[in-house]
């Protein structure tokens, strides 16, 4: 077995079917890859449709039954991959058919290297791959981390040396894949960006309940900065964190109005015209807030 894509999910059922379907139609010969599903802890009936499924390559679906975090989860399928090459994607990504060929031209080419592509932002889940418009923002990419779950590989043996992805990070949001990112950089992996190895990562358009959800993610981020550099304690990792946010939160002048009723801002004549700028400041304040939290936590 050639290649070994690794999915980590929780309670995405719907958008993780799509995401699915579009591995299993990839131009790459179906004996050469698996797909290995990590469902981490779902409720949502993503077992069902996983078991209903015919694909075209080999599936793997592997099960936790109570959640135990990203990093657990893609540990795990580590551990059970078959592909001397894993390439790691998000629930949420959808990849045309020439993705997984792509990334492997590039293993082929270059040793020791951690590959990456652009993921392109949608709100829709069909009718993509023909979109020319969306398809030239990937040749416009050249910039982003070189270590992201939503569109990265390398080769498991590297993985495994670096130590897999750091558990301590536990069920939080953020950062545990630019860590690991950094710990191959360290081992002398280089970093190579194939921009025709990109995905469409779906951005569903958000309701308040959705905004919400951000919100706490962005909290978890900032708690997460904190381990990253306790763990990395470098001028580098210093400025990717975002210390200086702390001193931005100091800065918003309706942190109060914030906490206390931000529905306000989203049901009035506010929305149209200041929302992308309160937006702004609700994820600096949340991210903010995680960062104290995660401070204080570790002193």
């Amino acid at each position: 077995m050639e290649v070994s894509v690794v999915i980590a999910t929780h309670n995405r059922r719907e958008v993780l079917e799509r995401c699915l379907e579009c591995l299993f139609h990839q131009n790459y010969p179906k004996n050469q890859y698996e797909v290995v599903l990590v469902d981490d802890g779902s409720r949502d009936g993503t077992e069902e449709m996983v078991e209903g499924k015919t694909p075209s390559c080999s599936l793997r679906y592997l099960k936790h039954k109570e959640r135990k975090g990203p990093s657990r989860a893609r540990n795990f399928g580590i551990k059970h991959a078959r592909g001397e090459v894993i390439v790691f994607i998000d629930d949420d990504v959808f990849c045309p058919p020439q993705f997984i060929r792509e990334h492997m031209r590039y293993h082929r080419i270059h040793d020791n290297v951690i590959v990456d592509g652009p993921a392109i932002n949608t709100d829709r889940t069909d009718n993509l791959f023909g979109d020319k418009k969306k398809r030239f923002l990937a040749f416009l990419d050249f910039f982003g981390a070189s270590f992201i779950t939503s569109n990265t590989s390398c080769r498991k043996d590297s993985l495994i040396e670096a130590g897999g992805f750091d558990e301590e990070f536990g069920k939080s949001f953020g950062w545990f894949d630019r860590e690991l990112g950094f710990r191959l950089r360290k081992m002398g992996l280089k970093r190579k960006k194939n921009r025709r190895a990109y995905v469409f990562h779906f951005k569903q358009k958000g309701s308040l309940d959705d905004f919400g959800w951000l919100l706490r993610k962005e909290k978890e981020r900032g708690m997460n900065a904190v381990i990253f550099y306790r763990k990395h304690p470098v001028k580098k990792i210093r400025h990717q964190v975002r210390f200086r946010y702390l001193w931005y939160d100091r800065l918003i002048p309706f942190k109060k109005l914030i906490n206390r009723d931000m529905e306000v801002f989203h049901q009035t004549h506010w929305q149209r015209f200041m929302r992308p700028f309160l937006t702004k400041f609700y994820l600096i304040h949340a991210y903010a807030e995680g960062l104290k939290e995660g401070l204080k936590q570790r002193n």
